[in-house]
């Protein structure tokens, strides 16, 4: 069932449509690592799924040349002994068919934990994400991601949110909010521990 807009409906446009960052920079944008630190506590990550060698954050990456939509994330997993959990940060020009993988290998059993834009009411949340991901976690203060360079870019003109797409428990999203600063801290915290 298709959960997207009504028929007859503009669709808004997409913050990535009408952004002035060159795509191939945007796409290239790097999580940064106290918000994967963050997340690693909370899920046993064992493959980045959308990485290069240079800003890959665990051992077992896929590349823009090994295209990660064309391979089977499960398969892949088992054969390297791997725990299936992964963590993604999508390029932002078309997450879709990210997102409908991770679906697809949640299905399996496959768990993926995906960085993105928060929804600001396109399709692709209504069909992919509300109702159907395990989880929603929106972060409130905005995330500053890192260019190919690993500086910080600050101006980040929309929110980011976690997905969960939990092995073998779709349907019922929970929704949580995240306080970045809050996030911030907890890992300083740790980290100085």
């Amino acid at each position: 069932m298709r959960r997207g807009r009504a028929r007859g409906t503009a669709s808004m446009p997409r913050q990535q449509d009408i952004s002035k960052t060159p795509v191939e920079e945007r796409d290239n944008y790097c999580t940064p690592p106290w918000l994967f630190r963050w997340c690693a506590r909370r899920f046993p990550f064992a493959i980045d799924l959308a990485a290069s060698a240079k800003n890959a954050l665990l051992p077992l990456y896929f590349t823009r040349e090994m295209d990660a939509l064309s391979i089977d994330w499960l398969d892949f997993a088992q054969s390297q002994g791997a725990a299936p959990v992964a963590f993604l940060n999508p390029p932002y020009s078309d997450i879709t068919p990210w997102m409908q993988k991770a679906v697809e290998q949640a299905k399996r059993g496959f768990t993926t934990v995906m960085l993105v834009p928060q929804d600001n009411g396109e399709d692709r949340y209504g069909d992919f994400v509300h109702g159907v991901a395990s989880e929603y976690r929106a972060i409130t203060g905005r995330i500053a991601f890192l260019n190919a360079e690993g500086v910080p870019i600050s101006g980040n003109t929309r929110g980011s949110a976690l997905v969960v797409y939990r092995g073998h428990d779709l349907g019922d999203t929970r929704y949580c909010h995240l306080m970045r600063d809050a996030m911030q801290q907890e890992m300083r915290e740790a980290e100085a521990a």
